[in-house]
């Protein structure tokens, strides 16, 4: 617990120290943070996607050579 403590007030220190500097600069625009944070999370959404579809594909190709492999030595 005391760990979470320290790293907890780290990251509050460093989070007041930057904060006003990053409010303070020209170029700061609050509204699109959130574009910027929905952008992340579609691209973290179609990462998974796209690893589990990848997933799926292999676990049927494995089952359907399981299944060739089975009738080839039912043939026999």
């Amino acid at each position: 617990m005391n760990i979470v403590k320290k790293y907890a007030v780290k990251a509050l220190v460093a989070a007041s120290v930057f904060t006003p500097a990053i409010v303070l600069a020209d170029d700061f625009n609050a509204a699109a943070i959130g574009t910027q944070v929905a952008n992340v999370i579609m691209g973290f959404v179609a990462m998974v996607s796209a690893v589990g579809m990848a997933a799926i594909t292999v676990i049927l190709a494995i089952q359907g050579f399981k299944m060739a492999w089975s009738m080839i030595k039912s043939v026999k």
